[in-house]
């Protein structure tokens, strides 16, 4: 099985998510979720947060938003809360959905998690007067957007497009060769989906409804998470490109295709970086050696092992060991 990150409450504190005032050392010590959260400022003014996550126990959370224009596609679960007063419900049970919402004054983030919730989403904010200064510029065209974003607290549920729900896969797994290089990726795909995001809004945007997912897009998806899934669940294990052909009843063909369309990357090198990462976390957390970090990799040679490390990580293998 792959090793999945556990997530305690002290660290979705530090992530800016408050636990009951209540909540004892023991609760924050205590594992919440499992799986992997990623929160990115990038050096613009988008913020890109991603969850794939299985929640561990119950729980009630909440942490203040500040004003911002956000979307968010849902890949797969169900997230529900309320900004202050108001609700939402974000609802990707049955196919990958899209929201936007706009915040026009800080708010509480309200949260309930449910154990056994199984949640894969992306989330791109805004800053909210950078949005302002875009739309409020006296163009017709802006009108309705305009007014979304001046509503105060406005929520609205909008219908991906087929690339607009690859972009957010690609931003669940991406490549961690170059930081530089991995924001400016980042940066591109959410700028494209948070500009998909706003034109639903415009009174003419049904041209965003001829690249709505199709069926075989939403089916495609599906086979692209369930290939990723099956890899990490068999991370350690032998994998090759016929075996997963095997294992997942398509061709080798159409799993490699599958596969990139969706995440920008190949099987081989996702599970090369794959096995990287358990090998990092095995060293950081089971004070596993370099050498037996890099039979876990699949490398014979520590040496070899060091280097892929080092490109991936931008540290070596001993410094993730010391820290």
């Amino acid at each position: 099985m792959t090793r999945r990150e556990t997530i305690t409450g002290q660290q979705l504190e530090d992530f800016g998510t408050a636990l009951p005032g209540n909540a004892a050392d023991g609760i924050r010590r205590r594992p919440m979720m499992s799986g992997r959260l990623s929160n990115d400022n990038l050096q613009s003014f988008l913020n890109i947060h991603t969850t794939d996550t299985v929640s561990m126990r119950d729980a009630a959370v909440k942490f203040p938003v500040n004003p911002a224009v956000t979307v968010a596609i849902v890949l797969r679960g169900r997230v529900r809360g309320a900004f202050d007063n108001v609700p939402f419900d974000l609802d990707a049970r049955i196919q990958p959905v899209g929201f936007i919402w706009a915040l026009s004054q800080p708010v509480m983030l309200h949260r309930e998690l449910q154990k056994g919730d199984d949640v894969s989403k992306v989330m791109i904010s805004a800053k909210y007067d950078w949005v302002v200064k875009r739309v409020c510029n006296g163009d017709s065209r802006h009108a309705a957007i305009n007014d979304f974003i001046h509503a105060g607290i406005s929520v609205r549920q909008w219908q991906p497009s087929r690339r607009a729900i690859a972009l957010a896969d690609q931003l669940l797994y991406p490549p961690t060769d170059d930081p530089l290089f991995r924001d400016l990726y980042a940066e591109s795909r959410g700028l494209e989906i948070l500009a998909e995001a706003l034109g639903s809004l415009r009174p003419d945007a049904e041209f965003i409804a001829e690249g709505s997912a199709e069926p075989d897009a939403l089916e495609h998806h599906q086979k692209a998470q369930e290939i990723r899934d099956y890899i990490k669940d068999h991370i350690l294990d032998d994998l090759t490109l016929s075996g997963l052909s095997e294992k997942l009843c398509m061709s080798i063909a159409s799993l490699q295709r599958i596969f990139k369309n969706a995440y920008g990357t190949t099987v081989k090198d996702f599970i090369r970086e794959s096995r990287l990462i358990a090998a990092r976390d095995a060293m950081e957390k089971d004070g596993l050696t370099i050498g037996q970090a890099a039979w876990m990799a699949g490398y014979s040679s520590p040496a070899n092992f060091a280097t892929a490390f080092k490109r991936v990580f931008g540290i070596s293998p001993s410094d993730a060991r010391d820290r």
